[in-house]
């Protein structure tokens, strides 16, 4: 008769192996179905984790686990029997992640494999909700995710594979490979990707899996514009799966009628013909303006990409002229904007994360045209008739990618761009008013630091020419920065630093920058000063905390901002300071389109237009990208 020990070493085995499933979601070698309800599979040994708060659980995790894991290795070794039983059972479980599955830099995947043939390309859809692109295990149970992931339309393979720039049968090309991922993560349809490469022993052909993420498309946005006024943006980025968006503005008054009407919309469709061509057919409806539109655009989507350009025809009708708001300046014209451009890569850098350097040429044709002009148009803008603008754009650009996270999302993956950039625009402007010459140039530079921190650096300057008189110059500085993910139990932050500067030189037109400009910070928005100088600083500090409640996630942030603004001929400095303290929570779900959520809370140091010194808000906060080292339509610097 075996011993109660031998027993109870038994049991638990047994139990142990019942309890497997838990602890197997911890392997970073998994299998992935290559379809729903297939037995079809492969074995693929998934990248690190990179969502530090991921990380933070699966840390705690992996540490109970090796808990149960001892105590059941020590049981089961106390017996012959058992203790030749138990590798049978039992694979030892990961230790702790390294650092290294913190977010970083990291090398060009998939360097061994490069010039192998690429045998098969297949896809895997993760579940929208519950699941991740790091570990295809992770399914959820909760009743809520699956009602939600059985009512989501997933996105049709054949949109997929319209986003997939290799083919069977073609080398793989690891900076392909790498381009390829970030342009789709970058797509507004889905939340995350990744190629995973497999190769068997002895053979020089590999299989391509691309483990892909949607968001749910549907969503809304909300913007209050002051008490009686607001207004509602209903939308969805991915119509049945086909890779289509259709959104409308309801605007919202409660002092005149109709208290409810339609605003601006639009309807897109994505990557015609897997060209990455877009076509955007948008309107607007509000009672200061009347516009409809078309626009094609193709992107310059990677450094590989030789041809870009587009075309975007609009009509205004009693809208304000140029931004004018005085009522007797509005009136009706046309927009026909028109640019393309080619680039050739120049130079190949052996960088861990492949930099390139391109060189550009890009030109531009843009025309004003107005089917009538009131008086009051002639006297305050030069030029406010019908204009043609020929723009010309010379680009030198060396740009690479770094992947992390918690910079701008909340956890999803961030390609962060870094290199520089040197643009020269050259352009010639002419009306019925005057003709005259523009040069300008703008430098870009961004580094990554130690410890995935980041620094950018901007320079702008230009003006107009008439004969030899330079004349509505404008000259701006800058810099952003970026500190490293900083650890806090389970807690991460993260701070941000912000500088802007932009003057005017010779200014001879009628316009001035304004503090309450999309070019400048938001958060003088409800203010009207301004002036021919402005400054603005800012720093904020973002607390990713390891709360969950129904796939949200909460970020507190704190900030304090100070703005300054001055007439012509005065020193920079010798302004008003406009200060701002701030704090509050931003609410964000990955798995949806939607915007974050903020709610907060600011204080200025002088009132604004409506002689407020406070401001409490629920806002809808659009992701704000890090700058990019993209080529695009040349153009005038702004004065605004």
């Amino acid at each position: 008769m075996y011993s109660w020990r031998f027993r109870v070493s038994i049991l638990t085995l047994i139990t142990g192996f019942v309890m497997g499933a838990s602890l197997q979601v911890l392997s970073q070698e998994d299998r992935i179905p290559l379809k729903s309800g297939s037995t079809d599979s492969v074995i693929i040994k998934l990248p690190p984790v990179r969502d530090s708060m991921l990380y933070e659980l699966q840390r705690k995790h992996i540490e109970s686990s090796s808990e149960i894991y001892k105590k059941i290795k020590s049981s089961a070794h106390k017996n012959f029997f058992s203790r030749q039983l138990y590798p049978l059972f039992f694979k030892k479980p990961p230790v702790a992640i390294s650092s290294d599955a913190l977010p970083g830099a990291d090398s060009l995947p998939y360097i061994d494999q490069k010039d192998k043939i690429i045998r098969s390309i297949r896809i895997y859809k993760a579940p929208v909700f519950g699941s991740s692109v790091f570990d295809t295990t992770r399914v959820s149970n909760n009743w809520i995710d699956k009602t939600l992931n059985n009512l989501h339309f997933y996105t049709h393979d054949a949109v997929i594979r319209n986003y997939l720039q290799i083919k069977k049968g073609d080398p793989l090309n690891p900076v392909q490979l790498s381009d390829n991922e970030r342009i789709i993560r970058e797509s507004a349809l889905f939340q995350d990707a990744r190629f995973i490469v497999t190769e068997k022993p002895g053979t020089d052909s590999v299989d391509v899996v691309l483990v892909i993420k949607d968001v749910a498309p549907l969503g809304f946005a909300t913007t209050v514009k002051d008490a009686s006024n607001s207004s509602i943006r209903l939308f969805n980025r991915n119509i049945l799966g086909f890779g289509h968006q259709l959104e409308q503005t309801f605007e919202i008054s409660t002092n005149s009628p109709p208290n409810i009407s339609m605003g601006s919309g639009g309807y897109k469709v994505r990557n015609i013909r897997r060209s990455f061509t877009d076509l955007n057919l948008y309107w607007k409806n509000v009672p200061e303006m009347k516009r409809i539109g078309i626009q094609i655009y193709k992107p310059f989507v990677s450094p590989e990409t030789r041809f870009g350009g587009g075309i975007n025809i609009q009509k205004i009708k009693s809208g304000e002229a140029l931004g004018v708001s005085n009522p007797a300046a509005r009136t009706d014209y046309s927009v026909y904007d028109i640019w393309g451009g080619y680039s050739t890569i120049i130079n190949r850098y052996k960088s861990p994360v492949k930099d390139r350097a391109v060189f550009a040429v890009t030109g531009r044709y843009y025309n004003v045209n107005f089917q009538h002009s009131p008086p009051v148009v002639l006297e305050l803008i030069s030029p406010a008739v019908t204009f043609n603008r020929y723009i010309a754009g010379l680009s030198l650009v060396r740009s690479g990618y770094y992947r992390s996270n918690m910079i701008y999302s909340f956890g999803r993956t961030e390609d962060i761009p870094t290199g520089n950039m040197a643009q020269l625009t050259f352009g010639y402007e002419t009306s019925i008013i005057s003709s005259r010459y523009y040069t300008g140039v703008k430098l870009l530079s961004g580094d990554r630091m130690s410890k995935d921190r980041f620094i950018y650096s901007w320079f702008e300057g230009g003006g107009y020419w008439t004969g030899n008189h330079f004349n509505d110059g404008i000259v701006g500085f800058g810099f952003d920065y970026i500190s490293g993910l900083y650890k806090s139990g389970s807690y991460r932050f993260r701070s941000f630093v912000s500088l802007s500067y932009k003057a005017g030189i010779n200014r001879e037109s009628i316009g001035e920058l304004e503090m309450k400009s999309e070019d400048f910070f938001k958060t003088y928005r409800k203010y009207n000063e301004s002036g021919d100088q402005r400054l603005g600083i800012k720093a904020e500090t973002v607390v990713f905390t390891p709360y969950y409640l129904l796939g949200f996630r909460f970020a507190a942030y704190s900030f304090v901002e100070a703005a300054m603004i001055t007439e012509p001929g005065r020193f920079a400095l010798s302004g008003a300071v406009y200060p701002a303290i701030g704090f509050g929570l931003r609410i964000r779900n990955e798995n949806l389109v939607f915007s974050t959520i903020q709610f907060g809370v600011t204080w200025y140091g002088r009132p604004d237009i409506n002689g407020n010194n406070w401001m409490f808000e629920i806002a809808d906060i659009p992701q704000v990208p890090v700058k990019n080292f993209n080529i695009g339509a040349p153009e005038f610097s702004n004065y605004r």
